[in-house]
């Protein structure tokens, strides 16, 4: 579907990582920034999960995608924002595209 049509429509490509180990889930989202970045793309999603499932209950995800974004990802990152529920807490993030 073309991006001007996805935006009219407010559909916004969302990367879903629950169930990723670390590495998988940080190649995915290498992947998928990257690929965004060359369809022109403006915004898209990543959905990590909260970490309820994870052992001990932490959220690995939660953690590591965010910094590997702000460590590797800024030739098609301009900025991300994590999506805070009613609680404070956060399972995903919109992030802003660079444009080329």
């Amino acid at each position: 579907m073309h991006a001007l049509l996805r935006n009219l429509l407010g559909i916004v490509p969302t990367l879903d990582l629950h169930g990723l180990g670390v590495r998988q889930a940080l190649d995915e989202t290498r992947a998928f920034l990257e690929e965004a970045h060359a369809r022109g793309e403006r915004r898209v999603r990543i959905v990590y999960g909260k970490g309820r499932g994870s052992p001990g209950g932490v959220g690995v995800l939660r953690r590591a995608v965010p910094a590997w974004i702000e460590q590797n990802a800024s030739r098609w990152v301009e900025r991300f924002e994590r999506s805070l529920d009613d609680s404070g807490n956060d399972g995903a993030m919109n992030v802003w595209i660079r444009r080329h």
